[in-house]
């Protein structure tokens, strides 16, 4: 099950790729591995009817108690078998539906993507992993109906989704964190089988379900579904009715053996499910777009499914399941043919169509079949399936234990539910496939017979289904065993004999076709807004208004303003909380030796001249041996590493504040200073009071033996490296230097967004992208060391500096890769080597210019940046295919001929990831402040320093 849902990865990436090569054709890449998942689960029925676990398990967070842990149960089996059988399907379908030309490579990723996540939601028996792969669906969902992201409606529609959807994935976060932490287990079948029945247990029970009943699209969560048609028809065929959907009810059939007697359990889920019943079909009466009359068609049944499944017996939980996989089957054929009709004629609309099934048959056999199922006519499965749910909520109203208005409540619910669902059927079917044209323009396309077979493949297995009630209930039957009512239940069958139920399926019949003569055949403009739709977009509306509001009060555009309002609040709350406390009274030894009494002093020092200079350049080169002062205070302290990676930070940020400050005036300000300067000036001693006192108080406020203490015989034992402190990044600790590394990246492109946003158009040479400089004078190029600097102006050559930078440049190359190979053992790593080969391709530029700039570093560090994070990444993630944990370290002993024996640790690679980022940054840093001010100087666009003044002359003014 692991490698299934890992292949599903894989192939969303490979498939991504070949997008381009192999056209619309590629989509039959998952459609083949949906397939062969789809006979493996098959095969798999036996042993899930006899009650057998299937269960594979890899530690992830051992201490944490978080696997990947895949069980197949009875309900993850089903669903399992619609994620892939009805996938597979699907995805042959899209190998006709979508055209090459049209296609967006990441369309099929991110299907396929979707597939794989859904079937990992499924078969989830960690509750952690759950809510991942929850979250991933919501993600895949988000994207795919932004697919058209041109398009506003679109970006609205997926904006929605996304809210809420998220907003439901918190909720069931949290609400299984609470279960798990009352349970004493993140196991679900552990969970389910011990569940823990305190009130906390209660409130994260309710919690999971307000996630579940958003991801269902429930009331009051029901209006993002319909919204979310703007997704490509085989998109909404798969995720919005199919599968996605199907992850709520899903979660709430799996919780209730365990659950359903919580007093608000049953009453909750069956007046919310009856309401989004009855409000989508009513809403699905008035529609005039075949594919979103479908989409409230499917708000209507999710209710349908929640009020089965909330009766809360074992008679339900069968009908629920057995509903929800008919449900999946002939859902998914109306989609596709629905997809198939605006194929064909270019319109969904119910006004222009007519006819349909004159001009394609077949398709029109498929769709009355799929529809007769959706009307519950026997013999299909959903017949079958509603006839249980019927008998279920009958026999609650007289079932011991349980009040009686339960069942009369979901009976009289669902009958009327099943009469709604007969209207808008025949409103679908009659208005697209049967009587004249409506409109004599719509003429139809030739349809490929794959977009018919999908379908009707769909819709005979739904139907042939209806006569295999007895083998489903097997295989579902260890899974209600523990629910009310277990030992009395009526089985899958297409007759049980004269019944309530049965009676009920006629009458809804007549009176759904009843209903349609009189108000389904209306073909008037659909104005209503659903009111809870109405009330969403009010409340984001609200808080766009309120963040607007609060941001122009709060927001001067005063950057002194603002930090001083952060270091204030620093200053007033956890200040005074240290004071009050007195925890920072520790003895404290001032110094290890005289040495680091001098380095503190030259360290005052600067900092004062610093805090009293006017000079711009002087301040920071003042700051500048403050942080020089502090690396000596980490060497002498006995950190190497530390104070290695402080020099370097030193100087790239000395580096690029002097290529900012060229444009900047000399001077700070010539006007008299303010009375205000005192107070910035209390501030900031009391910013460094408070930071002094809460050191020492954190210091001596210990009272365990630090983790740190087992950090040396771990970097022996699992990291194979002597040097703790780069093993600790790249092993012990490295999910938190991949999050450091993502913030970098972000932070390097967003410097460099800042200033190509106007540059961008006036560099035809491409020098910063990284293409290579202007030619030579011979119309060639120029084989020499920094040729860019021919370029160069005669005031602004620097000889000397090029001169030195013909010896340094190849040695600070050399060194940064060897800081790069021996970080493992000896001071250095990938956050040093990548500093200093930055600060190599920096001096380039410093030496020859911009056109040298792109000579030395003839690539777009955007991809330098995306290869480096995807190297950490799958450096992480790699040891998983080959039985170890995530972030696991492998020692290779290697006998090279010239130097002998030596090794080689696995997690270079992580540092190599981050060697290419930092490089990356420095790249993008350089590009942007150096090369990028460049270009706005050559246009007149950048500010001019006026001598001797704290003014500067903008090009707005000139």
């Amino acid at each position: 099950m692991i490698a299934l849902v890992a292949a599903y990865a894989i192939v969303a990436l490979v498939a991504s790729a070949l997008s381009a090569r192999l056209g619309r054709r590629v989509f039959l890449v998952p459609a083949v591995l949906s397939a062969a998942g789809a006979v493996w689960f098959a095969l798999q029925a036996p042993a899930v009817a006899a009650g057998e676990v299937l269960q594979e398990r890899i530690e992830w967070m051992p201490t944490l108690d978080v696997a990947i842990d895949l069980r197949l149960t009875p309900p993850a089996w089903l669903l399992a078998m619609v994620v892939t059988g009805v996938g597979a399907l699907i995805f042959a379908y899209c190998a006709w539906y979508f055209r090459s030309a049209s296609l967006a490579p990441r369309t099929v990723g991110l299907l396929t993507g979707f597939a794989g996540s859904m079937l990992g939601l499924v078969l989830s028996d960690d509750l952690v992993l759950l809510v991942v792969f929850w979250e991933l669906t919501t993600v895949f969902s988000y994207l795919l109906v932004g697919l058209n992201h041109h398009v506003r409606k679109n970006r609205i529609a997926a904006h929605s989704a996304l809210v809420v959807t998220t907003i439901g994935g918190l909720s069931l976060l949290v609400g299984v964190l609470m279960v798990g932490h009352e349970a004493g287990s993140l196991s679900l079948a552990a969970v389910l089988a011990e569940a823990p029945q305190t009130a906390v247990a209660s409130v994260g029970v309710a919690l999971a379900v307000v996630g579940a009943l958003a991801k269902s699209a429930i009331v009051p969560f029901q209006f993002w579904l319909p919204g979310a048609m703007a997704a490509p028809t085989p998109v909404s065929a798969f995720l919005h009715a199919a599968a996605m959907v199907k992850a709520g009810v899903f979660l709430v059939a799996v919780l209730t053996p365990a659950f359903a007697d919580l007093p608000w359990w049953r009453p909750t889920l069956i007046v919310l499910g009856a309401v989004t019943m009855l409000l989508g079909a009513a809403r699905a009466l008035k529609q005039l777009d075949a594919k979103v009359l479908l989409a409230h068609g499917t708000v209507s049944q999710l209710g349908l499914l929640i009020t089965i499944i909330g009766i809360g017996t074992a008679q339900a939980m069968l009908a629920g399941l057995a509903m929800l996989a008919a449900h999946a089957m002939f859902k998914a054929a109306l989609f596709m043919v629905v997809g198939a009709v605006d194929r064909a004629y270019g319109t969904r609309d119910l006004r222009r169509l007519g006819g349909v099934g004159r001009d394609h048959p077949v398709l029109a056999v498929a769709a009355f079949v799929a529809a007769a199922a959706m009307a519950g006519v026997p013999p299909a499965l959903a017949f079958v399936a509603k006839e249980s749910g019927l008998a279920a909520a009958e026999h609650a109203s007289h079932m011991e234990g349980l009040d009686p208005w339960v069942g009369y409540v979901a009976l009289v619910a669902l009958a009327i539910g099943a009469a709604m669902t007969v209207a808008y059927t025949l409103r679908l079917t009659v208005a697209v496939f049967l009587g004249p044209r409506r409109d004599d323009a719509t003429t139809s396309d030739r349809l490929v017979w794959p977009m018919v077979a999908m379908p009707v493949v769909l819709a005979a297995v739904g139907l042939g289904l209806g006569f295999a009630g007895e083998p489903l209930t097997q295989v579902l039957e260890p899974a209600i065993a523990p629910a009310l009512g277990a030992d009395d239940i009526e089985r899958l069958a297409l007759w049980h004999g004269v019944s309530v139920p049965l009676l009920l399926t006629i009458a809804a019949l007549l009176v759904g076709a009843l209903v349609w003569l009189t108000l389904g055949r209306r073909m008037g403009e659909q104005t209503a807004v659903d009111p809870f739709e109405r009330g969403f977009r009010g409340l984001i509306r609200g808080i766009d208004r309120l963040a607007v509001e609060v941001t122009g009060r709060t927001q001067t555009g005063s950057l002194p303003l603002h930090v001083a309002t952060i270091l204030a609040t620093v200053v007033a709350l956890p200040g005074v909380v240290v004071l009050a406390s007195g925890a920072f009274l520790q003895p404290v030894r001032l110094a290890d030796g005289p040495g680091q009494l001098l380095v503190v002093v030259a360290v005052v020092i600067a900092g004062v001249f610093a805090a009293n200079t006017r000079g711009r350049l002087k301040t920071f080169m003042l700051l500048s041996v403050v942080g020089y002062g502090v690396a000596v205070l980490f060497l002498l302290h006995g950190a190497p590493d530390l104070a290695l990676t402080q020099v370097l930070c030193e100087t790239v940020l000395l580096v690029l504040l002097v290529l900012v400050l060229r444009r900047q005036p000399k001077y700070f300000t010539d006007r008299p200073l303010r009375s205000s300067r005192w107070l910035r000036a209390a501030l900031a001693i009391g910013v460094g009071a408070v930071a002094s006192l809460i050191a020492v108080a954190a210091a001596g406020a210990r009272i365990d033996v630090p983790i740190s203490e087992g950090f040396y015989e771990r970097a022996y034992d699992f990291g194979y490296g002597s040097n703790i402190v780069n093993v600790t990044l790249v092993d012990i600790r490295s999910w938190d230097t991949l999050g450091e590394i993502a913030v970098l990246l972000v932070a390097a492109t967003g410097v460099a967004s800042l200033i190509f946003i106007r540059t961008r158009a006036a560099d035809p040479r491409g020098t910063l992208r990284g293409d290579r400089g202007r030619p030579d004078a011979t119309g060639g190029r120029a084989s020499t060391f920094l040729r860019g600097g021919r370029g160069v102006e005669a005031q602004d050559a620097a000889p000397v500096l090029e001169m030195m930078t013909r010896l340094m440049f190849p040695v600070m190359v050399v060194v940064s890769i060897y800081l790069l190979l021996v970080g493992h053992n000896l001071p250095g790593g990938g956050f040093a080597g990548g500093l200093v080969g930055g600060l190599a391709i920096a001096l380039r530029y410093l030496a020859a210019g911009r056109d040298e700039l792109a000579n030395a570093a003839p690539f777009d560090a955007g991809r330098l940046l995306g290869v480096g994070i995807a190297v950490a990444a799958v450096s992480m993630l790699w040891p998983v295919l080959i039985g170890g944990r995530i972030g696991e370290s492998y020692r290779i002993d290697l006998d090279l001929p010239v130097l002998g024996e030596s090794y080689l640790v696995t997690t270079v690679v992580f540092d190599v990831g981050v060697y290419f980022i930092v490089v990356g940054a420095m790249l993008d840093f350089v590009r942007s402040l150096g090369a990028g001010i460049d270009v706005q100087v050559r246009q007149g666009m950048a500010p001019v320093p006026i001598a001797q003044s704290d003014r500067v002359r903008t090009w707005e003014s000139s």
